[in-house]
């Protein structure tokens, strides 16, 4: 069994986005890859009082729940590339913590969010994955506080993709 792991970036803004942000490539053993084609990216949000904000894997934008989600931006989930499965036809996508805290400081002051509930497309499960590269989306659901304080807030999640 081949084993990848790729860490993802996530920077945002509370009442702008949260953005998981490309990390570049990673080579992997025997040859495979994982490289980010795009970030996970919350959207423009402000915070009226608690809630979520839910990205689908493989649905651009993003819904709100007790949060408003401006226009603008480009909100939508996160997307990679895994390439070099050298003919093995079965991964599994796993996601290496259930949670992630973002933090923010700004004004002197630290706040954070929480990250959890991620997704993926295909599903975290066993797949299929084609000879030449798969590509896989990545959603989840940021929880926002009352009162939440603006700012760009940063943190990151790793994607581990095991070969058969």
């Amino acid at each position: 069994m081949r084993r990848c792991s790729r860490p993802i970036l996530i920077a945002g803004i509370a009442s702008l986005p949260a953005l998981l942000l490309p990390a570049g490539r990673e080579a992997c053993a025997q040859e495979a890859t994982v490289t980010t084609t795009r970030g996970l990216d919350f959207g423009r949000i402000v915070a009226v009082g608690a809630g979520t904000v839910v990205v689908a894997p493989g649905m651009p934008g993003a819904t709100g729940n007790g949060v408003i989600v401006l226009h603008g931006g480009s909100p939508g989930p996160a997307s990679f590339t895994v390439s070099g499965n050298a003919g093995k036809k079965q991964a599994v996508i796993t996601f290496d913590s259930p949670s992630i805290q973002l933090t923010s400081a700004a004004n002197g002051v630290t706040s954070t969010m929480t990250v959890d509930t991620f997704r993926s497309l295909p599903a975290a499960d066993t797949f299929v994955a084609p000879a030449a590269a798969a590509d896989v989306s990545v959603g989840a659901t940021l929880h926002v506080k009352s009162f939440q304080a603006a700012g760009t807030y940063s943190g990151a999640f790793s994607v581990t993709v095991n070969f058969n």
